[in-house]
This record gives C-alpha cells, sequence and structure tokens, in this order.
C-alpha cells in the first residue's frame, strides 16, 4: 500500500497518530467489491465483473503533550465499511455491457413512507375532531340540564 500524505506525517510525529493513518488505509483495502463478492468470473468467453457502492465511514480522534518529558500520547478511532451489490459488468464477444441489480424494497421506502405519514395524519384529524364533538355535546347536554332544573 502506498503511504498516504497523512500516513507519512503521522509516522514522523506520533506512534498514536500512525496508528490511526493505519486505520485509515486498511478501512480503505477492506472496502472493495471483490472483498464481499470475490473476484471476476470468466466463463464461456465472457467475463462477469461485480460492481458495488461503498460507504466508508472513519472516526478517529488523537493527540500527544506539548510536554516532552510527560509521554502524554494518545489516539482512538473506529472505521464503518458498508459495501452492497449494485449490478455487474459483462464483458463477451458483444462489448462490455452493465447490468443493475435492482433492489425492490429500497425503492419502496419513500412510497410507504408517505402512505404511513398520510394515514397517521387522516388518524390524528379524524380523532381531533371526533373529541371536539363530544366535548361541545357534553357541554350542551349540560346547559340542556341546567335550563331544566331552573
Amino acid at each position: 500500500m502506498s503511504d498516504t500524505a497523512l500516513g507519512r506525517r503521522s509516522r514522523r510525529t506520533s506512534p498514536a497518530l500512525s496508528a490511526l493513518a493505519r486505520l485509515i488505509e486498511n478501512t480503505g483495502a477492506s472496502a472493495r467489491s471483490s472483498s464481499v463478492f470475490g473476484d471476476p468470473v470468466v466463463a464461456e468467453g465472457a467475463t462477469v465483473v461485480p460492481v458495488a457502492r461503498v460507504t466508508a465511514l472513519t472516526m478517529m480522534g488523537g493527540g500527544s503533550s506539548r510536554i516532552p518529558a510527560a509521554g502524554g500520547d494518545g489516539a482512538g478511532g473506529t472505521g464503518f465499511v458498508r459495501v452492497r451489490p449494485a449490478g455487474f459488468l459483462m464483458l463477451d464477444r458483444e462489448g462490455p455491457r452493465y447490468r443493475p441489480i435492482r433492489q425492490p424494497a429500497s425503492l419502496l421506502v419513500i412510497p410507504l413512507a408517505v402512505v404511513a405519514a398520510a394515514t397517521a395524519t387522516r388518524i390524528v384529524g379524524v380523532s381531533l375532531r371526533e373529541a371536539r364533538r363530544r366535548r361541545a355535546l357534553a357541554t350542551m347536554e349540560k346547559a340542556h340540564e341546567e335550563k331544566r332544573s331552573d
């Protein structure tokens, strides 16, 4: 793996920052489609290459003491990599072609959220209207009973 600017700089400054640079490099190295889906497959003159949608997040922090004799040096971090199938490339005599992998469940999220929000709004509206109607009816009955008792 090639050194990054952060990696070169952190190796000169402190072991803790060097460890954080390695964390970033290792997170990036694991964020490949082949680490999840395997290598391209060759069969009958065609090659299928998996294509992935990769999301990588690295959080870190570190510091060192300004006093050299104190030896205060520390760092910490974590990484998250999410690799999802996006499709595949088909390489054959006809040329390269990209075939997306459809994920119908993800396409339903927004419409279902809209339906749920509309339903919840309707339920709350009907409930409030009914509560107001009952309150008004109770007030009218109370006023009517007071008139009878007079």
